[in-house]
């Protein structure tokens, strides 16, 4: 871990969107950790991820608790990293009318506990509310070195 002051504290968003809401919950939680940089998924090369101190994933849930495509790639190349090292977190967006509610979230979540030090996780119905900004601020918290 870099201690602050000696040098910049990293950490990547990294998320995919569909319709927008992830993508708004992403920027969000940027906005709060001025020390990250954000992504898309589809941009992300997981080769610079030894350059991070904490890497933050973001993804809606598809049908009843899947992973959409584009994540479910992520999910399956970071799955074999080493990636010990970092202090992860993981957020989604999805629709609590489904029997597992930001199912994705939960598949990241315990593959994030068994490989790093995952630090929490934030399950949002469909687009952040005002009313949401506590959690929001409480997530970002965490990452603060």
């Amino acid at each position: 871990m870099l201690a602050m002051g000696s040098m910049s504290y990293k950490i990547a968003i990294v998320y995919h969107s569909a319709g927008g809401n992830t993508k708004a919950l992403a920027e969000a939680l940027a906005s709060l950790l001025p020390e990250a940089e954000l992504f898309r998924t589809s941009e992300f090369d997981t080769g610079i991820l030894p350059e991070y101190d904490a890497l933050i994933i973001g993804t809606y849930t598809w049908g009843n608790g899947e992973l959409p495509a584009k994540t479910a790639a992520f999910y399956a190349e970071l799955e074999q990293l080493p990636i010990s090292h970092l202090k992860t977190g993981v957020f989604g967006t999805g629709e609590t009318n489904y029997n597992h509610f930001c199912g994705a979230v939960d598949h990241f979540r315990d593959m994030l506990f068994a490989k790093s030090q995952l630090l929490v996780t934030l399950k949002i119905e469909q687009m952040y509310q005002e009313s949401d900004l506590p959690r929001l601020q409480k997530f970002a918290s965490l990452f603060r070195n």
